[in-house]
């Protein structure tokens, strides 16, 4: 057995020993740095904790050197709507805000976004979300930003606030060209202004990517044989954008592999282009099971290609089991109605609808596929 003598020990509790001093002085100095006044306002005046007030004041160089300009600051964002919440979330993502000019900074700004249609509680919510917008200029930014802004998503401030929170671009110093030219772009392939606003909301970084990326794009799903201003169209572009060429390339290649042709590929892209976005395996499982267990062919599959994006595991083998086990015994009737349905619409209605009509009045006749089916589709 190895053993360490006394001194040994000795040596390594003191390297030991060594590191942890060594961490703690790098944080004693760091910590040295940073202006325990400020930390202590953040604390007394705004409900941080120790915690937070150090790390909030890690992120200025500088401190102010009396409070009279951040209480300043902080009564103008109370009585301007803010919560203590929001004023404590704001100057914890930015603050430096604290050292802002109230008459010459933030009122104008404040001004004019209520000029635009904005409430306080609006603005409260856009500021706790940029406050970045606080440092741009309002003549050559704000202003010309938020009409742009307004003109696009309408008068609907909630709409433009969700879309805010979804992504800050809408803010950034780009947007005022890069949005009338995405706008423009989709609009020339026949897409609605609700759509597009719908489109913005759904995939935001789609936009923030520019015409140069997505203009390759609509050509794809035009490619593919959606129509321009077809209902359809949309969904391509949010599907094709999540799917390299090669990727798609691949998908195609699974679908031939199994004996579709390629206007077997094109009818199930029209139908349903998220079909392709179905992982390698899912696909060639759900291929498997559909062709081989059920005996669909590839024309039927490529009519209702919904079927392929439905679990497996929790719907499509569950639900299979209880409709081919009571076409097996011969039950006739469902709710004083033939039970002649086809497996595809089994597999379209929702969970509830499909256990009223399917599971739950053969309990009794059938308790060993009413026992399996809830299981594993309907667990406690």
């Amino acid at each position: 057995m190895l053993k360490l003598s006394i001194n040994g020990l000795k040596t390594i509790f003191s390297a030991h020993n060594f590191k942890r001093v060594s961490s703690y002085t790098t944080v004693a100095a760091e910590a040295s740095k940073i202006s325990s006044s400020m930390v202590d306002y953040l604390v007394n005046s705004l409900g941080f904790s120790k915690e937070e007030a150090f790390v909030t004041s890690s992120k200025v160089s500088t401190t102010f050197k009396s409070t009279e300009n951040p209480n300043s600051v902080i009564d103008f964002f109370k009585i301007s709507g803010f919560s203590q919440f929001q004023i404590k979330q704001l100057v914890s993502r930015a603050p430096k805000i604290l050292s802002c000019n109230v008459d010459n900074n933030l009122k104008p700004k404040f001004e004019a976004l209520h000029g635009l249609g904005f409430s306080k509680s609006d603005l409260a919510d856009i500021i706790s979300l940029y406050p970045d917008g606080c440092w741009r200029s309002l003549n050559d930014h704000i202003i010309p930003t938020f009409e742009i802004l307004k003109s696009f998503f309408g008068d609907d401030n909630e709409v433009l606030i969700n879309a805010l929170k979804k992504s800050n671009w809408f803010l950034g110093p780009n947007v005022k060209k890069e949005l009338p030219d995405v706008v423009s772009l989709l609009q020339s392939y026949g897409l609605s202004d609700d759509q597009i606003k719908l489109f913005a909301l759904r995939k935001t970084r789609y936009f923030s990517f520019g015409t140069k990326w997505l203009e390759p794009i609509l050509i794809r799903v035009e490619n593919l044989g959606i129509p321009r201003g077809s209902p359809m169209f949309l969904h391509g572009i949010c599907a094709l954008g999540s799917l390299s060429e090669a990727n798609l390339d691949a998908r195609k290649g699974i679908y031939k592999s199994y004996g579709f042709n390629d206007e077997d590929v094109l009818t199930l892209a029209r139908k349903n282009p998220y079909a392709l976005l179905v992982t390698e395996s899912k696909l060639r499982n759900g291929l498997d099971f559909f062709m081989k267990e059920a005996g669909y062919l590839p024309s039927v599959i490529a009519s209702v290609p919904s079927i392929l994006t439905y679990s497996l595991e929790k719907r499509v083998i569950p639900r299979y089991r209880v409709w081919k086990g009571l076409k097996e015994r011969g039950i006739q009737k469902v709710t004083n109605k033939k039970l002649n349905v086809d497996f595809v619409h089994c597999l379209s209605i929702n969970e509830p609808k499909f256990f009223e009509k399917f599971v739950q009045p053969f309990k009794e006749k059938c308790p060993d596929l009413y026992s399996s089916y809830v299981k594993v589709a309907r667990p406690v």
